[in-house]
């Protein structure tokens, strides 16, 4: 073929190219001139769907449904260069596919779509899929698209051609899916949480949860107080993000290699840290905050008053009453004299104290039902945490013993005199080298103080 020949079919080529594109604009321009009678919806199941993929400007989302929960959601994004992950809203997921389920598409015979502005394609469970290519441009109200409805092993079934309401494209193409994100920063249930580690300014707490209840394990080896632990995780499950960060900050900036605090929640399968930076405004009313989980690692910010109620201190949840066991959980009970021996001993074989084969007397009997109650259900007027050496001595000792024979506490008791009038105190030693001091000021407490010296004062069998 000649160079005369070869220009002639190129220049013919291109001006059939020229009126191929001038035919479909002027069947676009008639199209969303006049109105279109005929509409559908995309067709697609909601309940079935097992993901999104959302394609524009050269990024990829992935909307996934988690395999093990029928309602969570998992939505997978690269950003700075990493793949990233992290869940999502299941109601605003779920609001989200069902809206454009049943979105409304005005058909057309002819492609309308000139240029791709981005791309969905909808992940069914059997397989199947559909793909909705968007145009670029919007006009009228309504976007162009070109649906293709693929088999599961991904042979196109049919295509075809609408346009649809133009808040549909900027929903899903133009702002995509991460404003879905779970703001949460703990994605953990309640029961699920078995440790808590906060630590802030060199003070560590660790704090667990066992079948007994839950445990402080660090500064201090003893029972916690369940409402006020209990009440720390409302609070940590309660915090939710202001912003996501998805711009790269420097580590100057969001002070997270120096932070002022952290947070560890740990369950059976999980461990979600959260690490609290430096402030985000000028203010100081937004901090930098990292949550690394399995999923990913993420940079939000926090509003600061939301840490208000956070506190690293384990005295804070040491629980208010002495002992972690009801009083059903008691065989037996005794009290020793200062010397650390036994004085005086009672069990409860059935549901009458007993000393030996006899039963207690009514005076004998009231004290230990007294003593019992502000042992295992009693809240202490006042508790602190002092060295061994500091504080009252021993007037006695009390020792709860469970059915099987086991010691299940021991307290030092004292009396001690306040500005509001005398207190019986009772003291647990902690493996630490400290000891914890429970304060009871009320009449029962003064009456058990008393009663406790008698016995606990009598002279030693010889």
């Amino acid at each position: 073929m000649s160079i005369r020949t070869l220009c002639i079919w190129i220049i013919v080529a291109g001006i059939l190219g020229t009126g191929v594109l001038a035919t479909r604009a002027r069947e676009r321009s008639a199209m969303e001139a006049n109105p279109i009678v005929s509409s559908r919806t995309l067709g697609f199941d909601p309940a079935l769907t097992v993901g999104i993929v959302r394609v524009a400007e050269g990024k990829r989302e992935i909307l996934e449904r988690d395999q093990n929960s029928a309602d969570r959601w998992v939505i997978h994004y690269t950003r700075d260069g990493l793949d990233r992950a992290w869940s999502v809203v299941p109601m605003k997921a779920r609001s989200g596919i069902r809206s454009l389920a049943t979105s409304p598409i005005e058909l057309s015979e002819v492609d309308l779509v000139l240029s791709i502005g981005g791309e969905l394609e909808i992940r069914q469970a059997d397989g199947s899929s559909y793909r909705i290519v968007f145009d670029e441009n919007s006009a009228g109200g309504y976007t162009a698209i070109r649906v293709e409805e693929r088999s599961a092993d991904g042979i196109t079934l049919s295509q075809w051609y609408g346009r649809i309401a133009r808040g549909v494209r900027d929903s899903f193409i133009g702002k995509g899916m991460l404003g879905w994100r779970n703001e949460h920063v703990f994605d953990l249930p309640n029961s699920a949480i078995t440790t808590i580690d906060l630590q802030a300014g060199g003070s560590i707490v660790s704090l667990a949860r066992t079948s007994n209840g839950w445990m402080i394990k660090s500064p201090y080896e003893i029972h916690g107080d369940r409402e006020t632990i209990d009440n720390l995780v409302q609070v940590l499950l309660s915090l939710q993000s202001k912003s996501f960060v998805d711009t790269q900050v420097s580590s100057t900036t969001t002070g997270i290699d120096t932070p002022i605090a952290q947070v560890r929640l740990g369950s059976t399968d999980a461990e979600i840290s959260l690490i609290i930076g430096g402030r985000a405004d000028v203010d100081g009313a937004l901090v930098y905050a990292e949550i690394e989980s399995a999923l990913e690692t993420v940079l939000v910010t926090l509003e600061t008053n939301q840490l208000a109620k956070l506190k690293v201190s384990g005295q804070a949840y040491i629980a208010q009453t002495p002992s972690m066991y009801g009083a059903g959980s008691i065989g037996s009970l005794r009290v020793l004299g200062r010397d650390g021996f036994v004085r005086f001993e009672a069990a409860r074989p059935v549901d009458k104290w007993m000393v030996g084969e006899e039963r207690v007397d009514s005076i004998n009997g009231e004290a230990i039902d007294r003593l019992v109650k502000i042992i295992t259900r009693d809240q202490a007027s006042a508790l602190n945490v002092l060295d061994q050496e500091v504080g009252e001595s021993a007037l006695g000792y009390v020792e709860i013993v469970g059915t099987d024979g086991a010691v299940l506490d021991r307290f030092a008791v004292a009396i001690d005199s306040s500005d509001t009038g005398m207190q019986t105190l009772f003291m647990h030693e902690l493996p630490s080298g400290k000891r914890v001091v429970w304060m009871f000021d009320s009449q029962e407490a003064m009456a058990t103080g008393a009663w406790l010296t008698a016995v606990a004062s009598k002279r030693r069998p010889s």
